[in-house]
């Protein structure tokens, strides 16, 4: 299964507000027509958490999940879509700033099932490699040498890394980072007793530095699970 990232900014013109609305209600709806979609999660930004993180410039991330690349890439000729979701769009993102990236999961921490409603914190941190590394490189650091310190990590509920598929590198749209590391944690208080602890603090950004560059952004996040199991 193929999982991509849409990272949305909101339309200059609108509110925080506005953005986050429209897109839980009136998108979300139009998002509900499109039988391709295995999964649909929206990751709304939590704004001003007061953590020592490089924020990412994004007001959140639609995470689609499809049986393949293939499909993915269809969804640009797919009704379902171009009649509805996609003319909705104008409406409230900044259609110039989005990203894209198709990714593969490797799932390090599964934790227990998540429900529909759950409200957990989950922090995204969008990664770009350490220049000099090729994309095969930082993959196998990232899956075999940083991921094993992660589930120290205090409170953490799961733990999902999602790589680039490489085939994406030399495609009309490449990824816009190689990875998003995605984390949850049971409440902000948790996440901050996590941040600040020294397994993440010391330990594991200590070790980010042998295959993270310095273009990696963070944002902390609410899931609206659209389509869900």
């Amino acid at each position: 299964m193929v999982k991509c990232f849409a990272l949305l900014t909101k339309k200059s013109s609108i509110s925080d507000e506005q953005f986050h609305s429209h897109w839980r209600g009136i998108h979300a709806e139009l998002a509900l027509r499109i039988k391709s979609f295995r999964r649909y999660v929206q990751s709304h930004l939590i704004p001003d958490v007061g953590a020592s993180f490089r924020q990412a410039p994004y007001h959140g991330a639609a995470e689609l999940w499809y049986d393949d690349l293939a499909t993915a890439v269809g969804m640009r000729t797919n009704p379902q879509y171009l009649e509805g979701a996609y003319l909705d769009e104008p409406n409230f993102i900044d259609q110039a700033a989005l990203k894209w990236l198709a990714t593969t999961e490797n799932v390090v921490v599964a934790g227990p099932p998540i429900a529909k409603t759950a409200t957990l914190i989950k922090g995204l941190f969008l990664v770009k490699r350490k220049p000099g590394l090729s994309v095969a490189e930082f993959q196998d650091y990232w899956r075999n040498k940083h991921a094993p310190l992660v589930p120290r990590t205090p409170h953490l509920v799961r733990y999902v890394q999602c790589h680039a598929l490489p085939e994406t590198y030399e495609s009309e749209y490449p990824p816009a980072f190689d990875g998003i590391a995605e984390l949850w944690w049971p409440d902000l208080a948790k996440f901050k007793e996590s941040w600040a602890s020294p397994e993440l603090q010391v330990e594991q950004l200590t070790d980010a530095k042998q295959f993270v560059g310095d273009d990696t952004r963070v944002f902390l996040a609410q899931e609206n699970r659209v389509i869900w199991p």
